[in-house]
């Protein structure tokens, strides 16, 4: 039995009559950030310390978005997956300039 994903009558899962851009998904925010300093340890060593932050806002922005047997009931798919939440790091580097 062959399966129509998407209610259109046709079983190749290609959309033809919604027309180009027909269905958005939710919004995608992502605020990354990077901290660093760095400090003369000697004339020829350097230290720098990193502090970065990825999602700062903690936003659950869609990874894959679902699909609806009816398509046309509704214009925005729900996120089926998420990307990671907020994140950290932090990095030290040392830099010998000869």
């Amino acid at each position: 039995m062959l399966v129509d994903p998407d209610g259109d009558a046709s079983v190749n899962g290609i959309d033809v009559n919604a027309g180009r851009n027909a269905f958005t998904t939710p919004p995608f925010v992502n605020l990354d950030m990077r901290f660093a300093k760095r400090f003369n340890i000697t004339s020829g060593v350097k230290a720098q310390v990193l502090l970065e932050f990825f999602n700062v806002f903690n936003r659950q922005n869609p990874a894959a978005v679902g699909r609806r047997q009816d398509v046309r009931a509704r214009a925005v798919w729900p996120p089926t997956q998420v990307l990671p939440g907020r994140e950290g790091q932090i990095g030290f580097r040392i830099e010998c300039v000869a």
